[in-house]
């Protein structure tokens, strides 16, 4: 066949396949396109489900999409935590916790999560001042509530939120330093501060945001607080490492954790979408509010912190003697 022909031929068949309509593969769907659900730890109304649903409320804004908030109560934050763990990692399901998630594993066995491989950091919300100690007892001062303790080994108490809460593990740390010998009450109802009112119990560890009305109203008296710095609400309230005991240091903090190998562009947008919605007046308001102080770490900085405080925490177990249950 002559080459011209040839070249005619493929010419025309150049031109048929032009004219051959484009068909693209499907497109990967731009994140997120769909619902988003924030996984609380803890029953509606409390501390972790109000931040959780004004973060929510300004996700939704940002995002384009709905983000919802989940309450998954039971056992300490296990449930919520387990739940997670085992989520697609896929960006849709996150978990808004407290430091119980590191604690958990160290004291309750059977807790099917690692703390830190089985999550993928994205921020670290607040952290607040610590805790602070009040009581009902006729004492003005630490020095006196050690002296009553010694005077009479075994008969003050701390009333508890369960074993190996921060309030448990508090009262606990304050023991062992102080070289006394009290008796933990657990409660896993509203009267717990009832109680120490009424002088049920001798004291309690509780937040600076439930301590402060009580002390303001002149209900209790608040003697120490456990973190590392005054609180602005109880200016007053000296911590318990200015009081004389060392290395005392109990904080409470506030993050968002995604399930592991969750896709790290999505780990970074949507820690870039909290960190702008912590920015605004009204979370940091509410944030303020309770008692913390905004921190937004980032996903490397808050994994690292995650690894930290579980070294920590286990080492505080073995010191004061707490062990899985």
């Amino acid at each position: 066949m002559p080459k011209s022909v040839l070249f005619r031929a493929a010419v025309v068949v150049a031109l048929a396949m032009l004219l051959v309509p484009f068909r693209p593969g499907p497109a990967r769907a731009e994140y997120p396109d769909k619902i988003i659900r924030i996984i609380n730890p803890f029953p509606p109304g409390v501390s972790t489900d109000v931040l959780a649903r004004g973060l929510a409320q300004k996700l939704t804004e940002y995002l384009g999409q709905s983000v919802i908030v989940e309450s998954r109560p039971g056992a300490n934050g296990i449930l919520a935590s387990t739940t997670v763990a085992k989520s697609e990692p896929d960006g849709y399901t996150m978990l808004l916790t407290t430091g119980s998630h590191v604690a958990n594993p160290i004291v309750q066995k059977h807790v099917l999560y690692d703390p830190v491989k089985d999550f993928s950091a994205v921020t670290l919300l607040a952290q607040s001042y610590g805790l602070a100690l009040v009581s009902n007892l006729p004492a003005s001062s630490l020095a006196d509530i050690v002296a009553l303790a010694k005077a009479k080994p075994g008969t003050l108490t701390y009333a508890t939120s369960g074993v190996g809460n921060l309030t448990h593990v508090a009262g606990r740390l304050f023991e062992v330093r102080a070289g006394i010998g009290m008796t933990a009450v657990p409660y896993n109802t509203p009267a717990l501060m009832t109680d120490v009112i009424g002088g049920t119990v001798s004291m309690t560890f509780v937040s600076t945001v439930t301590a402060v009305p009580l002390v303001n109203a002149g209900t209790v008296k608040a003697f120490a607080i456990t973190g590392t710095r005054r609180t602005p609400a109880l200016p007053d309230t000296a911590t318990m490492q200015e009081l004389g005991y060392k290395d005392y240091e109990l904080l409470g903090w506030f993050g968002v954790l995604f399930p592991a190998n969750t896709p790290r562009d999505r780990v970074e947008r949507m820690h870039r979408e909290i960190a702008r919605a912590l920015q605004t007046p009204e979370l940091k308001k509410l944030i303020e509010d309770s008692g913390l102080y905004v921190d937004g770490a980032g996903p490397d900085e808050f994994q690292a912190f995650l690894r930290k405080d579980f070294d920590y925490q286990t080492r505080l177990m073995d010191e004061i003697g707490l062990k899985a249950q």
